[in-house]
């Protein structure tokens, strides 16, 4: 128990986050033990701001009891209090500390609502050698910010977008063409190479006063690459200045603090450039300046009007400490007065991205108009579906086109539309694709040596894939070297419905064996991402997948598996998916099986298989995970899914049927989890795992039916999300286990207020967990600190890290070490992730 109290201490003195709170509550479950005879009751509620939004981080505590937490991503807290009088204290840099008591002998609910600290920020006002009128202007404007917020209850509005990249790259040359079926093709040239990246789009926007939104896709044209284009979809993310943080994804992890943010004062300076008169309004232009280079924060110019103290226009561009897959980015918004509310009417967008030998220039143009104010729409209008686009908006013709375009295309837009409409009808043609197909199936000695030879046929949407000759020796085969050969054939749907089938065969000289295995996947609906697959086969299995890598290839790690699989998963309703599984199974040992030398010049000549009883596996799994409030857009026949700022919530039950064969698996097994990524306003960003399981039956269980704890590599630093770092040794556990791991991405935070390293793109992160095993009486908990830098190779980034790694545990006590790691970053999905 007095560990328990020492690592409830150490995660206590952690940042102040939701995952921090969530481990604190279960450690009090499990120290309240002790303490039965007193009476706990809950204090929860909300930490707001006077402008009604959530204070992220804020700090509350318990003076009397000496605990605290954190207001999560909502701004939510809840806290655990003593029968009878304790007095409570709520702090959030910038804004007054509150300090009051409560009575608790009931759960109680209480809002807390904090104050700007008027005082701290006249003094950052006055610490300024010349006192500049710009501060008492964006003063006026921060003091009216809520009434803009509130200028409507929601409104729609026609919307159009467009968007293009020019795309320089080095001269590549042209080789003459002497096939006589490719001569018949349109020639490339040098400059006939693709330069321009287009996404033109029409719209219905609706947007209610929480920020909740709708957008009805009525025309849209795509042209080239699509990925970094900004701005598609309103659901890209918008800079809106009157909130105090904006947070776009498709930038950077960091949120971005707004010039007139409630501690707009602690972040920037401000320097009243000029004013002037129009329309017999008096307009400052007012420079904004970081005060601290490193921060994510905007610098550049903004308009406001005088008495009315609204933004009419901004003129901003991003720091580099806010940018990750752009190399520069500024926006220009500009307000009017819409039937006396102000409102964005128009927003461009401007970016450069450079990659080795290419380079994109990016403008991007959004023009709001036909504004509607404060309609009633039906309860649940504004609900998780967040957009949507019918199959008609992408066959709008070029009529259409220019009939809504608020101004006609440039010269090179229109080149390139004509182009591509030119080339649609070409590539269309039965003529074309047959052309097209005999080129790519045509056997060239390159494809059979070392690509693969692939058949595809346009116009039936199949494909076939051949391995290559050199693919067929596999020298690092288990038992010595081994030939192996893998067919795979795609089968596509204009609905977007697929079945893809893989096959694979490999033959051992030095066993005599032959093994393999061939699956069949379909893919029956894209909307509700449905699917069943069925497998069969030969092969090696893993014993232990969560080995460390110094073990998961040692020969005592691997088994021959005869299998048959079959899976389910589909999503019931929107968040909720829910998978099965049939699998048989049947194991033998490689003890009587011959190996290579390579194997034992790597790990040493202790590398000797495990001897263990041939058995037999028939197992069920059913698994459900539900997000709730995940937003999506639907597309034609396909559903994209944009997140939720809830948790996931998982459930998995596994259970292997006794039966009459000697040796058969039979067991039950349950498990939970619960997970999460969440934004911490400009502190950064958090993620949290929690996991609890149980074997229910352990009548007959084989070694590769266990479930692993995995133990610590020597020097790299394993996915903090799953794994510890320095547990001593994998082991495996059978009754009740409870895991929980957080980390924290600072995002360079702290690193950028500090001179020189803030310009070299280093960021902190720290983190920690906690696995408590109580069949082995174990209690292990680690904290880490440490730094590490993105970098760009070619068009892929890549997040370096080094990490100090401290540990306690009741079996070999206090330990520590440096850890190193590297994760890609997945651009798809805008996460951090391998």
């Amino acid at each position: 128990m007095q560990k328990l109290y020492k690592n409830l201490f150490i995660l206590r003195a952690s940042p102040c986050l939701r995952a921090t709170k969530i481990f604190i509550d279960i450690l009090l479950v499990f120290s309240s033990l002790t303490t039965f005879s007193q009476n706990y009751f809950s204090l929860k509620g909300f930490i707001l701001s006077e402008t009604n939004e959530p204070m992220i981080g804020a700090n509350i505590r318990v003076v009397n009891m000496n605990v605290g937490t954190t207001a999560d991503v909502e701004g939510k807290y809840e806290l655990r209090l003593l029968e009878g009088l304790n007095r409570i204290s709520v702090s959030f840099i910038g804004y007054q500390t509150q300090v009051f008591e409560v009575v608790s002998d009931k759960n109680l609910v209480k809002n807390i609502y904090l104050h700007i600290d008027q005082k701290q920020l006249d003094e950052v006002i006055i610490r300024n050698k010349k006192r500049d009128f710009s501060y008492e202007v964006i003063k006026n404007v921060i003091a009216n910010k809520q009434s803009i917020l509130k200028q409507y209850e929601n409104y729609k509005a026609q919307v159009y977008i467009k968007s293009v990249e020019e795309i320089e790259r080095k001269a590549v040359k042209i080789k003459e063409i002497d096939d006589p079926e490719k001569k018949n093709l349109p020639k490339p040239k040098i400059d006939s190479l693709p330069k321009l990246n287009l996404f033109e789009c029409q719209l219905t926007r609706f947007e209610n006063q929480d920020g909740r939104q709708k957008e009805e896709r009525n025309a849209v044209k795509k042209l080239g690459e699509q990925q970094t284009l900004f701005f598609k979809s309103v659901t890209d993310g918008e800079f809106n200045l009157y909130k105090n943080h904006q947070k776009i994804a498709k930038i950077g992890d960091n949120e971005i603090t707004s010039p007139i943010s409630d501690l707009a004062f602690l972040s920037y300076k401000f320097q009243l450039l000029k004013y002037s008169y129009e329309d017999k309004e008096k307009i400052y232009l007012i420079k904004v300046i970081p005060r601290e280079l490193g921060n994510a924060l905007y610098e550049g110019e903004i308009e406001v009007v005088d008495e009315k103290w609204v933004i009419r226009k901004a003129n901003l561009k991003l720091t580099k400490r806010a940018l990750l897959r752009y190399d520069s980015f500024e926006f220009e918004q500009i307000f009017e007065n819409i039937q006396n509310r102000w409102m964005p009417t128009q927003t461009n967008y401007k970016w450069q991205i450079k990659n080795g030998g290419e380079k994109k220039t990016g403008k991007a143009s959004v023009i709001q108009t036909d504004f509607v104010f404060d309609s009633t729409y039906a309860k649940r209008f504004f609900g998780p579906e967040v957009g949507l686009t019918t199959e008609a908006a992408y066959k709008k013709d070029s009529t259409f086109w220019e009939s809504i375009r608020p101004k006609p295309l440039e010269k090179n837009e229109i080149i390139a539309i004509k182009e591509k409409e030119r080339l649609d009808i070409l590539h269309n043609s039965k003529a074309y694709l047959d052309s097209i197909d005999r080129v790519f199936n045509k056997l060239t000695v390159p494809k059979f040596l070392y690509v693969g030879i692939g058949h595809i046929n346009r116009a039936k949407k199949t494909e076939w894939f051949f391995d290559p000759v050199l693919g067929l020796v596999d020298l690092v085969a288990i038992g010595g070297w081994r030939i192996r050969y893998g067919v795979n054939f795609t089968k596509r749907f204009e609905n977007r419905k697929e079945v893809s089938v893989n096959t694979n065969a490999t033959y051992g000289f030095k066993n005599s064996d032959l093994k393999g295995y061939g699956s069949v996947n379909y893919l029956y609906n894209p909307m509700r991402i449905s699917s069943i697959r069925a497998a069969f086969g030969s092969n090696f299995g893993v014993i232990n997948g969560n080995a460390t890598i110094q073990d998961i290839a040692r020969r005592n790690n691997f088994y021959q598996s005869t299998f048959y699989d079959f899976r389910h998963r589909t999503e019931l309703f929107n968040g909720f998916y829910i998978g099965s599984r049939v699998i048989f199974e049947k194991r033998e040992d490689l003890a009587n099986f011959k190996f290579g030398t390579l194997g034992d010049k790597v790990f040493g000549s202790e590398n000797k298989p495990a001897p263990f009883p041939n058995s037999q596996m028939f197992k069920t799994d059913f698994d459900i995970s539900y997000t709730p409030r995940q937003l999506y857009l639907r597309e034609p026949n396909q559903k994209q899914v944009l997140g939720s700022k809830f948790p996931t919530f998982g459930l998995r039950i596994e259970k292997a049927w006794a039966n009459s064969a000697k040796n058969a698996s039979a067991f039950t097994y349950v498990g939970a989890t619960i997970k999460q990524t969440f934004n911490v306003g400009v502190f950064g960003t958090s993620e949290y795992r929690i996991e609890m399981g149980k074997f229910l039956d352990t009548t007959k269980l084989a070694v590769m039916d266990y479930k692993y704890q995995r133990g610590g590599d020597n020097y790299f630093f394993s996915p903090g999300m799953y794994t510890y770092q320095l547990i001593p040794k994998t082991f495996p556990t059978f009754d009740w286990y409870f895991e929980s791991h957080y980390t924290h991405q600072f995002n360079g935070y702290l690193t950028s207020k500090v001179p020189l390293l803030n310009k070299t793109g280093i960021r902190e992160v720290a983190g920690g967990g906690l696995l408590i095993v109580p069949e082995r009486k174990y209690q292990y908990s680690e904290l880490y600190g440490g730094l590490n830098r993105i970098f760009r190779i070619g068009k892929e980034y890549i997040r370096l890290g080094a990490y100090y790694v401290v540990s306690q545990s009741n079996d070999v006590g206090f330990r520590s070490g440096f850890k190193f790691s590297f994760e890609p970053y997945n651009q798809n999905r805008n996460t951090w992730s391998f």
